[in-house]
């Protein structure tokens, strides 16, 4: 894993650091400079900064956008005093609660180790950071103005959590898809997430891509739309699958429990993505007749 910050595209830069092997983006402007997620503490921000001002000692850095609300990716927000941070409304609701949910389990379970991608240390980070909420917010998409270029963050549904945004740097063909897109681990259906509206709601963002696009995912190496599409049509099966044990009457242990080849990840790791599709099946009102 390679340190520092690396140009993908045009002024676009990606620096992945090893604890939670995270991604953090860097888009320069005329006006300033935005940063893409911020690392999962104060301390770790501040490393961040650190190596913006080894890749130049005049980047102003104006702007932070985060790309959802997990702690791996916006507590660093506190080391960017000078920046505005903006992230979708629904992080702006949760960011609170889920810091406070976070920082429940490391004390209960620090779980740190060399499998695990962090230490001790880093989890006494954590748990020392004061977490910083978004300074705006937004439901659908905003834009930042960088004087030459825009920077265009928007919404297009649930996913791995209901907060994902895209952030689009159109003038780069770049784009940064957060935990949306996963290339070094498979995707991430947390307690959080909404595996039946992610598909669709990547489908939406690869309307913004073409056959040179470089996309950002919140961990492992840039890839490509034909990537996304098909961690899409992977995450779809997985939604399928789902829609169809629960519509055969399915309990939701046997769902768990019976393999099926067509899932494109191993069952065991599929465990949230059943349970909180079930939940929204369960939950949802029943279709006029």
């Amino acid at each position: 894993m390679a340190s520092g910050f690396h140009e993908v595209a045009d002024r676009v830069f990606v620096a992945r650091y090893p604890q939670w092997d995270v991604n953090v983006g860097l888009v320069l402007g005329r006006d300033g400079a935005v940063v893409v997620d911020t690392r999962a503490s104060c301390l770790q921000g501040f490393a961040v900064l650190d190596d913006i001002r080894r890749l130049g000692s005049d980047i102003e850095v104006r702007h932070v956008v985060n790309t959802h609300v997990h702690f791996d990716h916006t507590f660093g927000n506190t080391a960017f005093t000078a920046a505005t941070v903006h992230a979708h409304a629904n992080v702006a609701r949760a960011v609170d609660a889920d810091a406070d949910r976070i920082k429940a389990l490391f004390r209960a379970d620090p779980g740190d180790g060399p499998e695990a991608g962090y230490t001790s240390r880093d989890v006494v980070e954590v748990l020392a950071t004061e977490v910083r909420p978004p300074d705006r917010s937004f439901e659908l998409s905003a834009t930042i103005d960088l004087g030459d270029r825009a920077v265009t963050m928007s919404w297009a549904g649930r996913g791995h959590t209901d907060g994902d945004i895209g952030v689009h740097i159109p003038d780069a063909d770049a784009m940064f898809l957060g935990d949306l897109i996963e290339e070094s681990a498979t995707p991430s259906f947390g307690g959080d997430s909404w595996p039946l509206d992610w598909p669709d709601t990547l489908t939406e963002h690869l309307g913004w891509l073409g056959p040179t696009s470089v996309v950002v995912p919140g961990h492992g190496k840039p890839v490509d739309a034909e990537f996304v599409r098909r961690q899409r049509d992977e995450i779809a099966m997985v939604d399928r699958v789902i829609r169809e044990r629960q519509g055969a009457g399915w309990s939701l242990e046997a769902a768990l429990s019976e393999p099926d080849e067509r899932l494109p990840y191993d069952l065991e790791r599929l465990d949230s993505a059943f349970r909180r599709g079930w939940e929204q099946l369960t939950s949802r009102p029943a279709e006029p007749a």
